[in-house]
């Protein structure tokens, strides 16, 4: 388990390759049910984090992240070594100069816990489903 600095957390894909160090306050943290991060996942839900983008540091293997533009001027980036999808990150929009990140690549605490649904209209019916006290 990684230790860290006062106020920050450590992010790592499968591998160990990428690793990056988030400095809070998050911006946020949500269950995302949009088809997009769902396939891009292949999975039912992906839960993010998001930071400002000078909030979040590359430690080691920032080179090994490989980029795939999911939408216009929203890129997604993943590790080349493993697969491990890293980073949500969109040049325009309520998003604009943010990074976000998976809360499941975190190994050391972050400062809080999902607590809102986006695109909730998109979840399939077999997805799970987190309620909060705004849904």
């Amino acid at each position: 388990m990684a230790s860290n600095a006062p106020g920050t957390a450590t992010a790592r894909c499968h591998c160990g390759g990428v690793e990056v160090e988030a400095n809070f306050p998050s911006r946020f943290c949500a269950h995302c049910y949009c088809w997009s991060c769902r396939t891009s996942h292949a999975a039912g839900v992906v839960t993010w984090i998001g930071f400002k983008r000078a909030q979040v540091r590359f430690v080691k293997g920032e080179d090994l992240l490989r980029p795939y533009e999911s939408s216009r001027g929203t890129v997604r980036r993943f590790c080349g070594v493993c697969g491990t999808r890293f980073t949500f990150e969109s040049s325009h929009g309520q998003w604009a100069d943010e990074v976000h990140l998976p809360l499941a690549l975190f190994v050391t605490p972050v400062d809080r816990e999902p607590g809102v649904n986006s695109f909730p209209a998109e979840r399939p019916a077999w997805a799970p489903f987190h309620a909060f006290a705004d849904d």
